[in-house]
């Protein structure tokens, strides 16, 4: 039935060799990792590599400073007020950066995608390969703000006690802002960069507004400052947190990054049709 020569196509001619030709299928190569490992290499150069890098130097050494000459520093709480207002700023950051970062990296690839959707290679992958190097990248920045938030509990005397607060504030956080970049990315993705930075700008008012609200769960963007919030045991404008505060409930965080992860599976899920809809 498939045999060009039964259609009357003369055996040996370039409409032979056309018609035997096998029609490309889409291939498992270049893998995901082969993906996400050049999605990397591009943004390790530019304001995307230098925005991951200096965010939490340049959020923590001037808090620190800070600290040293507040009334409350000078009383000897140092550490308390530079952990409380870096983790705050870091809490609105973070669906702040989202939305950037993600609206910068999609505009980067409009030309580029236009070429490589022309390839046998599943088109969810070029967005989902997007989605993980942002998160590697997001996750490198909250190492360094690891690493900052250490240092300051080290020159206050601090750091043994504060190891668990700054590890779990940085990184469950980043775990918690996973839905917001994947969000972002699809923004960005379907209506260009102005609604994915827009994207970013309400989530940063939303971890301010909405963290310590009733409905925080609603809003992705709110979710890393309400999980950082009894963490740190801090309220969203930085300040301590009262004795009998509810927000001081742990138990609200696993719920945010059970959330975070269904919210970022269905948006690689929608990302990934809209990429296999796409004309090139």
């Amino acid at each position: 039935m498939n045999d060009p020569s039964a259609a009357g196509v003369p055996l040996g001619s370039p409409a032979h060799e056309r018609a035997a030709r096998p029609v490309a299928e889409p291939t498992d190569n270049p893998s995901m990792a082969t993906l996400v490992a050049t999605e990397l290499i591009r943004i390790r150069t530019g304001f995307l590599a230098w925005y991951t890098a200096l965010a939490p130097v340049v959020i923590a050494i001037p808090l620190y400073l800070g600290s040293l000459f507040s009334p409350e520093g000078r009383s000897g709480r140092v550490w308390d007020t530079f952990s409380n207002v870096t983790l705050e700023f870091w809490g609105v950051l973070v669906p702040m950066t989202a939305g950037l970062t993600a609206a910068l990296a999609v505009r980067a690839d409009t030309e580029p995608w236009r070429f490589l959707l022309s390839y046998a290679i599943p088109r969810w992958r070029y967005f989902a390969a997007k989605v993980a190097a942002l998160a590697v990248a997001q996750l490198v920045s909250a190492t360094i703000l690891v690493v900052m938030l250490a240092g300051g509990a080290l020159l206050t005397g601090q750091l043994a006690e504060a190891v668990p607060m700054i590890l779990g504030s940085a990184y469950l956080s980043w775990a918690a802002g996973l839905a917001a970049t994947a969000i972002a990315v699809l923004v960005s993705t379907v209506w260009g960069l102005g609604p994915g930075v827009a994207w970013g700008v309400a989530g940063m008012l939303a971890g301010a507004l909405i963290a310590d609200k009733s409905f925080w769960y609603a809003l992705p963007p709110a979710w890393p400052m309400r999980v950082i919030l009894p963490l740190a045991e801090i309220q969203p404008n930085g300040l301590p947190l009262p004795a009998d505060s509810p927000l001081r409930d742990m138990s609200v965080i696993p719920p945010a990054l059970v959330l975070s992860a269904v919210v970022t599976i269905v948006a690689l899920l929608i990302g990934g049709r809209h990429m296999a809809r796409k004309e090139v």
